[in-house]
């Protein structure tokens, strides 16, 4: 996952050291939801029922390799892609926990850490993203930016229902959920969209790797997750359209994730050959 460095310059000490906070927050908030570790459930700022639970378990989860591979390469390139993608996943979570102060109570320290690390991480990165605004793009424009366009396009539409027609968009999940879960969960839908837009413009082989790990996780680990939850608690309706639409959204991130992936291998074996005949 090597590239050049005049290519992709270093990310700044307070972009890594930011990023280091979220891998360790990710680990202890995605592993310990996922698994349902009851030290991690009884400090969460709000009271989850299972299904919420290991979903977001699995969101957290998906989202940790994103924020690992930034911090452990340390460059522009694939940190323009995951921190545009952090922007948007921690704006629209700080803009709903904002909306919905109700379901907070502010006599517990967790929630004033949830406010703190919700709002400085999106500062930094919208930070991060204008002072970086100029610099030039690694690698090249995908040949494949329609199918790009399309992926971003499902995502982003359920994604905005989700978040400004709540009670409607949340017909279409598994299980019931309420208008502020509705809107908070718009992110899993608006932070890939605005990954694969990011794609569009130039990308080297190590944006397309991050961003398919990342979507592939992000798509399976929730799927696994409404599984293991229904297998204990049978709520779900596998008969049921709206179930199945669901999972063909997590299915599509799937699809992306893999195509990615497969990308990012094309363009480590076209390199490769290329030096070869230069050589």
């Amino acid at each position: 996952m090597t590239q050049h460095p005049s290519a992709s310059p270093r990310i700044s000490m307070l972009l890594l050291g930011v990023t280091w906070l979220e891998v360790a927050v990710l680990l202890v908030a995605g592993g310990g939801l996922l698994i349902a570790l009851p030290a991690v459930v009884a400090i969460w700022p709000w009271p989850l029922t299972p299904f919420n639970l290991r979903f977001l378990g699995a969101l957290y989860s998906a989202a940790l390799l994103a924020a690992f591979v930034q911090a452990r390469v340390g460059r522009w390139a694939p940190a323009r892609t995951v921190t545009l993608m952090i922007f948007v996943f921690t704006l629209v979570v700080t803009v709903c926990s904002f909306m919905h102060l109700d379901r907070f109570d502010f006599g517990k320290a967790q929630v004033w850490i949830w406010f703190l690390l919700y709002v400085g991480v999106c500062l930094n990165a919208g930070l991060h993203l204008w002072l970086y605004r100029r610099l030039p793009l690694a690698g090249q424009p995908p040949r494949s930016r329609t199918v790009l366009l399309v992926c971003a396009g499902i995502l982003g539409v359920y994604g905005l229902a989700l978040l400004l027609v709540p009670d409607l968009a949340a017909r279409l999940w598994p299980w019931k959920i309420d208008r502020f879960h509705a809107q908070l969960y718009s992110v899993s839908f608006l932070t890939p969209a605005a990954g694969a837009l990011s794609l569009r413009r130039c990308a080297a082989r190590i944006d397309w790797f991050t961003l398919g790990v990342t979507l592939l996780a992000w798509g399976l680990l929730p799927m696994l997750a409404l599984v293991v939850v229904d297998a204990q608690v049978h709520r779900v309706d596998w008969s049921e359209t709206a179930v199945w639409a669901w999972l063909s959204l997590l299915g599509l991130l799937v699809g992306m994730g893999t195509w990615m992936l497969r990308t990012a291998t094309t363009i480590g074996t076209t390199t490769a050959r290329d030096h070869s005949a230069s050589a």
